[in-house]
């Protein structure tokens, strides 16, 4: 038994470094469009903060941004341009389980210190303003990282600057004695879930059918979600990005949850490979259609004044070419073939697991 367990570990390492970049994302992720841009990495080298060449300077001296836990930064960027978010991208990568996030994380500065950091470097970037402040905050983790993101949530000061949340096959849990997920570890996901629920926020949940044999597993912790809410799920056939299947889906206000078909290791990780399928979903900036310089969909002439404010956000032409117009921007479309077989091999079912107020300075004052 012991030896069984310890074979599972060394798979689940692996599977570890594959998502945190160890194994590169060109080797399970080439049906994706591939994003470029600007990089750069934190004061802690487990941060990096990436500038899209895609992405749109927007009216009003705001940008949004996404912090995502765990998994190669370059997968990440790719699904967010599948996603065609116009959003700054801030991943954290620890090696290890939950535990190498909810040990940083306890710190309730830290990831306001993160967050603030970041605006400060993309302050720096000669095409911004130095005044620059953040918008709209979405939180996305893979797999181990909810770990970190289940301190962040007991922060209400946090809870409150995000405004979505999507746990990608990444929320486990001890089991209490009554065999459902311990009160403690789920009530501030249930206390999001519930403004989600309310229309305030937004909460994205995606889990796999991999058993976990000595805690909770995604889809328990996602039935505890629901019984919370009052919500139910209905059984769907329905393909998604890549090799996702859904069997379930349940909506209730802006929580939603799909639980994909799979038990194994490369189940799980589709969820990472193909998170542009939940990513498209947030309410964040999206890409807008050129010549659309005020991002509202249409071509007229609060866009002419958004442009001659800043003329470097984009081409005069294409907006006198579509004057007049609503066109809405065409989702960037990629052949999907099947994944490598370099994930196939890491066969188990078998998963081991082991507070920021921005400044008034750095966030723009919410609109009604």
């Amino acid at each position: 038994m012991i030896q069984k367990y310890t074979l599972l570990r060394k798979t689940w390492i692996l599977i570890i470094a594959l998502v945190a970049g160890q194994i590169t994302s060109s080797q399970v992720l080439a049906q994706l469009p591939v994003a470029t841009g600007r990089q750069f990495n934190l004061s802690n080298a487990a941060w990096k903060i990436f500038i899209p060449s895609s992405y749109q300077h927007r009216p009003g001296d705001v940008a949004d941004l996404l912090v995502h836990f765990h998994g190669d930064p370059q997968t990440v960027w790719n699904n967010a341009l599948y996603a065609k978010l116009n959003s700054i991208v801030l991943t954290v990568n620890y090696s290890g389980l939950s535990s190498a996030y909810s040990g940083p994380f306890a710190n309730s500065n830290l990831f306001g210190s993160i967050v603030n950091e970041a605006l400060s470097v993309v302050r720096s970037q000669q095409d911004f303003s130095n005044t620059l402040a953040w918008d709209e905050l979405g939180v996305s983790s893979f797999s181990a990282g909810y770990g970190a993101v289940r301190e962040i949530l007991k922060s209400a000061n946090y809870r409150n600057s995000i405004d979505a949340l999507l746990a990608a096959d990444s929320l486990y849990a001890t089991t209490a004695g009554d065999g459902t997920p311990l009160d403690s570890q789920m009530v501030d996901y249930k206390t999001f879930a519930s403004l989600a629920q309310a229309g305030s926020k937004t909460f994205l949940f995606s889990h796999s059918q991999v058993l976990t044999y000595t805690y909770e597993n995604t889809m328990e912790t996602g039935n505890e979600l629901l019984q919370h809410l009052g919500a139910t799920a209905t059984a769907v056939n329905e393909s998604g990005l890549g090799t996702l299947d859904f069997y379930r889906t349940a909506e209730s206000g802006n929580f939603r949850l799909w639980g994909a078909l799979g038990a194994d290791a490369d189940s799980h990780l589709e969820h990472l490979r193909y998170i542009g399928e939940f990513f498209k979903e947030l309410p964040l900036a999206k890409l807008a259609a050129p010549g659309d310089f005020d991002h509202d969909g249409d071509f007229d002439g609060h866009d002419l004044i958004a442009w001659q404010r800043n003329p470097g956000i984009g081409n005069l032409v294409d907006w006198q070419t579509n004057y007049g117009t609503v066109v809405p921007f065409t989702a960037i479309s990629a052949p999907v073939p099947e994944p490598n077989s370099l994930i196939i091999i890491l066969a188990t079912s078998m998963l081991l697991k082991t507070r920021f107020a921005l400044p008034s300075s750095t966030r723009r004052t919410r609109r009604g």
